[in-house]
């Protein structure tokens, strides 16, 4: 079998056939060739045998070859980035998460071409068109850029366990050990870790436990423990939406919540915390790796942690290690303040057209393909009939994931989870996809006989954390200019703050330094980042 993989110099490639009708794309003559760029991730064990691979050239009629790139986003978006300025030709297709405000710049400098009068045609893109009216028209509205183009196919997939991805847990094991109860504030939760720390919970007779932790977000999902500890003082959506703004509580006015008192006043508990050794320093540098082999040591080490989903511990819901941890709710902090980090949902960005493609047409087609409603279930669940069903013979067998909450009867039946391990079924999800809020929440739970964790779990974070947020501010729409304007701005303050945050901390930076702080974010053009989201903000209303 020939291989695939273009690994550092992209094949040349010959004039492809003209664009047929889809399940016919090509004469037996000749078969087109897609060219797709993507981030490698380590989880799928071969791009070119793998099963959507082979779904979409089997139907589509093409051959897909693959630009793997770097694993890690921003190594990713650099060769990206280092494809486009220096002439050398592009891969018919971009499949890659990147920003709106990087979209709309590849696309504003013609890398990327517009989909407008493609998305517009129902002939040639039926399945985005097959999309109910409401989920449709927000699709739209996500991905059009400032100049009215769409240079873009996102995924939706609006799952409610989602938004709220900075969830805590706590060590209920050792705070039965210790005869404590699990804290509903900041000050008893430090109490709490002080008797972690101190009273050897775990029963090895060493002192080994380690009170508080987590894990960068760079390197694992919902597991950076600050941003859940931060919204007991003031509101911060963890920097998953509008660069980390947020509305103030005249819902009215754009802020940037790193900046205030408030924050100020979190950083000093957590320094308090880290200073006193109940809050592990290394969670800022720590990678997804060495973060499970913490989570797994025997026996139990941690006694709180921050964590998106129990994915991070071998074996996830089975793991002896996991059974001793229940959801922590938002603390209060010192001023009633109780938030979770929350956002609107907002699709990410996966499928651009270059200006190098050889036949558009083609690829539309294909980028279409992905939103067939069982193609959407492969991209996340794997093979059809082997590791899911919405037979009602395999459904009606098993519990809905909000079956005891809200209802709903299972709608898919997942029969062999293809997630959280090395697969070759799907690309990770690294691709267009629909799924609406329904289908979320038909879905099988999972449920072995009476082992029905999984949905108590989501259930419990559905009534804990989702409404756990004060109004907050929609996703922003920019013009070209102000995207253009905000671009270097909005990554320099992200970069700072989040470094800043560490520093102080940890105290690799004094909290006496916070006007310098305030000052070289000024220095940085924040006044004119919150602004111009000001201006965005007032011209939706």
């Amino acid at each position: 079998m020939k291989t695939k993989k273009i690994l550092a110099v992209m094949l040349a490639m010959g004039t492809v056939a003209a664009a047929l009708p889809m399940g016919s794309l090509a004469s037996a003559e000749e078969t087109p060739t897609l060219t797709i760029a993507l981030s490698q991730n380590a989880n799928v064990e071969d791009y070119d045998t793998n099963y959507l691979t082979q779904l979409i050239e089997s139907e589509c009629g093409i051959n897909v070859e693959f630009l793997l790139l770097p694993t890690a986003t921003e190594d990713a978006k650099s060769k990206l980035a280092l494809m486009a300025s220096s002439g050398e030709k592009l891969p018919d297709v971009v499949c890659m998460q990147l920003t709106s405000l990087e979209v709309s710049e590849y696309g504003s400098k013609g890398v990327f071409l517009p989909m407008n009068d493609y998305l517009d045609n129902a002939e040639l893109t039926p399945n985005f068109n097959s999309i109910g009216d409401e989920d449709k028209a927000a699709i739209l509205q996500a991905i059009t850029s400032p100049d009215g183009n769409i240079y873009t196919l996102a995924d939706w997939s609006p799952e409610d366990f989602n938004l709220t991805p900075y969830r805590c847990w706590i060590n209920k094991t050792w705070l039965d050990t210790l005869g404590l109860e699990v804290p509903t504030t900041t000050d008893e939760l430090k109490t709490v870790l002080e008797a972690f720390a101190t009273q050897d919970p775990n029963g090895n007779g060493i002192n080994d436990e380690i009170a508080l932790s987590g894990s960068v977000p760079s390197a694992a999902w919902g597991c950076f423990t600050p941003y859940y500890l931060m919204n007991s003082f003031i509101f911060y959506n963890g920097d998953l939406a509008n660069n980390g703004l947020a509305l103030a509580e005249d819902g009215e006015t754009v802020i940037a919540p790193f900046i205030t008192e408030e924050w100020k006043a979190g950083l000093e508990y957590m320094n308090s915390l880290c200073e006193e050794g109940l809050l592990d320093p290394s969670m800022f540098t720590m990678d997804a790796t060495q973060f499970t082999a913490m989570l797994d040591q025997t026996p139990n080490q941690v006694g709180c942690v921050c964590v998106g989903g129990w994915g991070y511990w071998t074996n996830g819901l089975d793991s002896e290690n996991f059974q001793d941890f229940v959801l922590l709710p938002p603390l209060e902090g010192p001023e009633g303040v109780a938030y979770a980090a929350s956002f609107e949902y907002c699709p990410n960005f996966y499928y651009n057209i270059t200006k190098d493609c050889t036949d558009p047409e083609l690829a539309m087609k294909v980028g279409d393909f992905f939103y067939r409603k069982d193609v959407s279930y492969t991209t996340r669940y794997g093979e059809e009939g082997v590791d899911w069903s919405t037979d009602e013979a395999d459904t009606a067998e098993r519990v809905g994931l909000y079956e005891d909450m809200l209802g709903i009867p299972c709608k898919i039946a997942i029969l062999d989870n293809q997630w959280s391990k090395v697969q070759n079924k799907h690309w990770y999800a690294a691709c267009p996809h629909y799924l609406s809020t329904d289908d979320y929440r038909g879905l099988d739970s999972m449920q072995t006989g009476d082992d029905n964790r999984n949905a108590v779990l989501r259930a419990t974070s559905y009534e804990m954390y989702y409404d756990a947020h004060p109004e907050m501010l929609p996703t922003l729409v920019y013009t070209q200019d102000e995207a253009e304007q905000i671009s270097s701005i909005a990554t320099d303050v992200k970069t700072y703050v989040s470094s800043s945050l560490a520093e102080f901390v940890t105290g690799n930076r004094p909290l006496s330094d916070w006007d310098n702080y305030l000052e070289e974010l000024e220095n940085m053009g924040l006044s004119y980042l919150v602004e111009t989201a000001q201006t965005a903000y007032d011209r939706a209303k």
